[in-house]
């Protein structure tokens, strides 16, 4: 059960752009990170074994006591010579070729000792005004020295440490080392330059010199000589040179890992963009798009407003089709009557007691064409997202009996009724034409799709608890076909029947709903309506305060 929610939870984290991003970034940080830490422990390293000493070499006191001389190949002594010999002389190991050769059993009594408190000094001096070498072997001696301490009132005394040379053998050498004078090298005339320079502690120009002398865990002598780097100022900032550098090292390292990142996210944006351009794709082919998987979570929003948007487009589309199919079908049956009958008349076929018949189907026929292109020219205009609505403020009810009164005769001359139940003030921002234009036609609607003898209410009052003003038109007849009840105010939605009889248009509906939106309101078909009504359309319009606000 965890595992399977890690899955889930792991698979949320790949569809997310943000966590890409931040996966990238990370991993970006990571390897500057690491570019930084290299450089600083190469560093470390380099200024570590620039100058190792002899606690370099302690460091492995428990391996050398049991003669594993591998150990002195760290890192950290790879730029010293190293030459181990045995209590007889013999030597055991030697770091490389120059230091066997260079480093020999009869200068270990000249090496200064690590341990030890002997050392060697050396003076420059002139005797008889020839340059000389005095040579002195010296000790360090500790002892306690008791010390006043506090101010002139007096005060507690203090032990301290101290230490003072001591000489216990010296030797007088003239320039060419022959020696001159002293009981430091008894038996000795003269020595060698290699020699001197290990009793001044040289291996060389650039490496001081020292030998350890120490015991293995088996109890034999050991002596170890170190040959390490002279501390000095120009050695010291040659190495401080080198880390340099090494720290130049990562500025391109550091472009390079840049150059990736941006790389990686690059890639990252245009992998996201490739739903959405399939999409485009789908859509410029006339396919159908499903959901993509792989759209990240911050672009499904967009994905989805996309697609929506398409759809909206490929709907539109296909109702601007249907709208030509059914303007030309609706044009088509009056300009067809017309046009037969013109022939008629122009032949004269028509006998001359049925001509002004044929002329009066003419005429309507005509009558018709020119009110279906007049609601077409409505319709448009509304559509238009420019067009704007000459807004007033007027009593709602006032304007509702009027259109009432306007339309009472053509519900009279269908054979139906009208009551009008209108009483005000029921005042709301309208457009006066507008408002009109809708109430007649829901009166010519309910008079259109009915028999005769239907009853037809219009009513106007104010709905104190919504702040709008309510106009709606009833009717006692056959109510709206289920088929089309949910589409019934989109362009041409008429039954089959009503089509075919040529009862309406289909625009009357779609132009009372537009006129509502634009002037701020809504209007809808009530299916919740009480007996002895079958059909009940709702204008509603905010009053003037709700408008104001």
């Amino acid at each position: 059960m965890r595992s399977r929610s890690l899955a889930g939870a792991l698979r949320v984290a790949t569809r997310s752009l943000t966590a890409r991003c931040l996966a990238v970034l990370a991993a970006y940080a990571f390897v500057l990170g690491a570019i930084a830490f290299a450089v600083g422990a190469a560093g470390e390293f380099l200024l570590a074994t620039a100058f190792p000493s002899m606690e370099t070499v302690l460091a492995h006191e428990g391996d050398l006591e049991h003669d594993r001389f591998g150990a002195l190949r760290d890192p950290e002594l790879s730029s010293c010579r190293i030459a181990v010999f045995d209590g007889d002389g013999a030597r055991l190991y030697a770091s490389d070729d120059v230091a066997a050769k260079k480093i020999r059993a009869s200068y270990l009594p000249l090496i200064n000792d690590y341990r030890e408190g002997l050392f060697y000094e050396v003076f420059s001096e002139q005797v008889d005004g020839e340059p000389c070498y005095r040579i002195m072997m010296c000790s360090a001696t500790e002892y306690d020295v008791l010390v006043e301490a506090g101010d002139a009132d007096g005060g507690a005394d203090v032990l301290v440490d101290a230490a003072y040379k001591r000489i216990d053998a010296q030797a007088l050498l003239d320039a060419d080392l022959n020696v001159l004078d002293g009981d430091l090298f008894s038996g000795r005339t003269s020595l060698s330059r290699r020699e001197f320079n290990f009793i001044k502690g040289m291996y060389d120009a650039r490496m001081s010199v020292e030998r350890l002398d120490y015991q293995t865990a088996d109890g034999d002598l050991r002596t170890l000589v170190l040959a390490a780097p002279l501390v000095n100022d120009a050695a010291y900032q040659r190495v401080v040179d080198d880390a340099g550098r090494i720290a130049l090292l990562a500025i391109p390292a550091g472009l390079i890992a840049t150059v990736v990142a941006a790389w990686g996210l690059a890639r990252l944006m245009r992998r996201a963009a490739r739903p959405l351009d399939r999409a485009i794709e789908t859509y410029r082919n006339g396919g159908e798009v499903t959901p993509a998987e792989q759209v990240p979570r911050e672009l499904m929003a967009t994905y989805d407003n996309f697609t929506d948007l398409m759809d909206r487009l490929r709907t539109a589309r296909l109702e601007r089709q249907q709208l030509i199919a059914d303007v030309s079908h609706d044009l088509k049956t009056p300009l067809t009557v017309i046009g037969g009958y013109a022939q008629a008349l122009a032949d004269g076929v028509v006998p001359p007691d049925k001509a002004p018949g044929y002329l009066r189907s003419m005429r309507d026929r005509a009558q018709a064409a020119g009110e279906l292109i007049d609601l077409l020219f409505s319709f448009s205009k509304m559509e238009h997202p420019a067009y704007e609505p000459h807004l007033l403020e007027i009593d709602v009810a006032c304007e509702v009996r009027r259109a009432a009164d306007e339309a009472r005769g053509q519900v009279e001359s269908t054979g139906c009724t009208l009551e009008v139940c209108a009483e005000g003030p029921a005042r709301a921002l309208v457009d006066v034409q507008l408002l009109r234009r809708s109430v007649l036609n829901l009166i010519d609607n309910a008079c259109v799709h009915n028999e005769p003898g239907v009853r037809i209410r219009v009513a106007c009052s104010r709905d104190e608890g919504s702040g709008f003003v309510a106009v709606s038109v009833s009717d006692t007849g056959k109510g709206v076909d289920p088929a089309i009840a949910e589409r019934i105010f989109e362009p041409f939605a008429t039954s089959d029947e009503a089509r075919a009889a040529g009862c309406g248009t289909g625009l009357g509906l779609s132009i009372v709903r537009r006129a509502a939106e634009v002037m701020g309101g809504r209007a809808y078909l009530d299916t919740a309506v009480d007996a002895p009504w079958s059909t009940r359309f709702v204008l509603e319009l905010p009053c003037a305060e709700e408008a104001d606000r």
